[in-house]
């Protein structure tokens, strides 16, 4: 088990923020993948980074100690190596999906869409540099380390996955549901094995340039 769950107490955001931060996310999913009110990047950039930022003001004394510690050469290469590694399952899942249900390919392609509301350059600067860091300071530095401080270790990473899927929700479409709860629950046992928040940082970057941009399964 990691040191930080073993004798020492951690201080843990407070349950109002987490929801409150929560319902803001879904609010935000809604708008972005189910009514379709504002440009994707431009909307997922404002909501991710909302979202962190309030990450930051909420329990900023845990990411002070973290993401100011520059990451090391192997962390850059294990963010690399599991991105490949979740590219691959991703892969596999797609091809299998394809055999088992007949409208898969179909809502695959719908996700590939968002790719004409952005130039790819600009799309790719923006899932590595914004969307991506984003993203994994919310739900895996903050949502997952609340679930799993309150729940425990196991509850804690189904919970934070679960969330992470549902907001997905709000696209109707279950292939990209699916894949969040699948991608979610990657970088959470990620995080959870490896308490380092840059690895997953580095992983969900690579990872969504490598299957928006420059190698789209489909």
């Amino acid at each position: 088990m990691n040191p930080i769950y073993q004798s020492r107490p951690v201080q843990l955001p407070a349950n109002a923020g987490v929801v409150f931060t929560l319902l803001l996310a879904a609010f935000f999913w809604w708008v972005i993948f189910g009514a379709k009110w504002v440009n994707f990047w431009l909307g997922m950039s404002l909501a991710a980074s909302t979202l962190a930022a309030l990450s930051l003001a909420l329990d900023g004394g845990h990411f002070r100690r973290t993401l100011l510690r520059l990451p090391a050469s192997s962390t850059f290469w294990l963010g690399l190596g599991s991105a490949l590694a979740l590219y691959l399952i991703f892969g596999v899942g797609y091809y299998t999906s394809r055999l088992l249900f007949s409208t898969a390919a179909q809502e695959v392609g719908n996700i590939y869409t968002i790719r004409s509301q952005g130039h790819p350059f600009l799309i790719s600067a923006i899932l590595f540099f914004l969307t991506s860091p984003c993203e994994e300071i919310f739900w895996r530095g903050f949502v997952q380390r609340w679930a799993t401080g309150r729940f425990g270790l196991l509850a804690g990473w189904l919970l934070a996955s679960l969330l992470y899927a549902a907001v997905h929700i709000a696209s109707g479409n279950w292939m990209l549901v699916m894949a969040a709860l699948v991608a979610g629950a990657f970088w959470g046992l990620l995080y959870l094995l490896s308490q380092n928040l840059w690895i997953c940082i580095l992983s969900h970057a690579f990872w969504t340039v490598l299957i928006f941009i420059l190698l789209p399964i489909q």
